[in-house]
């Protein structure tokens, strides 16, 4: 992505010439990024969330905040996955105007993404358990 937006700098203010597929390649790399990035934050329990009200909770509401604060990311990411999908399956005959590709390969990132961070969302609930049993045994 860096390469291509480089190469894009220059063939713009030295060459006066800017090339359509260098703009699309970082454009699509940077969105692939954000998907594959939300997915490791996920596995790593670092999206953003409000310590200052969790703290202020007792550990019964603590609890319950937290099964339906998952339960609604997962519902969340099951939408997008379905939706994700169906986008994917719709522009795999459009071709990127610069690249000449498919669309639906910048279009999987959507549901890829959601694939993955469904996954972790389900691995992070698991180790919850497995750590609260451990933590009251």
């Amino acid at each position: 992505m860096v390469v291509a937006l480089f190469y894009q700098i220059i063939m713009r203010f030295l060459f006066e010439s800017a090339n359509s597929w260098s703009e699309e390649l970082t454009r699509y790399s940077f969105i692939w990024m954000s998907m594959l990035g939300s997915a490791i934050a996920t596995r790593r329990s670092r999206h953003m969330n409000v310590d200052f009200l969790m703290n202020r909770m007792p550990k019964i509401l603590k609890i319950i905040n937290s099964i339906i604060i998952k339960s609604l990311i997962i519902a969340f990411l099951i939408v997008i996955i379905f939706y994700g999908i169906s986008l994917v399956s719709i522009t795999f005959k459009q071709l990127s105007p610069g690249l000449r590709v498919p669309m639906a390969y910048m279009y999987a990132s959507v549901p890829i993404g959601g694939i993955l961070m469904l996954l972790f969302t389900i691995e992070v609930i698991i180790n919850d358990i497995k750590n609260k049993k451990i933590a009251e045994g």
